[in-house]
């Protein structure tokens, strides 16, 4: 199933491909939880993320992924970071405002007591391969 969805002001798009069930994941960090943010990847699936801007980039925490916000409405829209496999990536489906997504349930996870090496580990198993297409400037 390919789901698509753009930020507030429409900058930024997404497309989302899996072929299975979507599980949503609620992280319970202050960044996320104070964005009311539903994550969704999958490492066999595929996601392109296109902006007509650059993207801000913001890192916190163990500083080992990009969280990728649009420069114009503010939108948390995803997080990439590179791995051995390639870009991968997980999404925001509410921020995207993925119709199909944005309201199923999603399971609270807490992720403050990982390790370095464990958050990496769990980003290359779990997270999507990842396309990010961006203006320059």
């Amino acid at each position: 199933m390919i789901y698509r969805g753009a930020c507030h002001c429409g900058a930024v798009h997404a497309e989302y491909e899996t072929d299975q069930p979507v599980r949503l994941r609620q992280d319970g960090c202050g960044f996320c939880s104070s964005r009311g943010v539903k994550s969704a990847s999958d490492p066999e699936g595929r996601l392109q993320l296109t902006a007509s801007k650059r993207l801000t980039r913001y890192r916190f925490g163990h500083k080992t992924a990009d969280f990728l916000i649009c420069p114009a409405c503010g939108t948390y829209v995803a997080t990439h970071m590179e791995s051995p496999r390639g870009a991968i990536g997980v999404i925001n489906v509410v921020g995207l405002n993925i119709a199909e997504l944005k309201n199923l349930p999603a399971t609270l996870t807490l992720l403050e007591g990982e390790t370095t090496e464990e958050r990496l580990q769990r980003r290359m198993s779990r997270w999507t391969p990842m396309t990010l297409t961006e203006a320059a400037s």
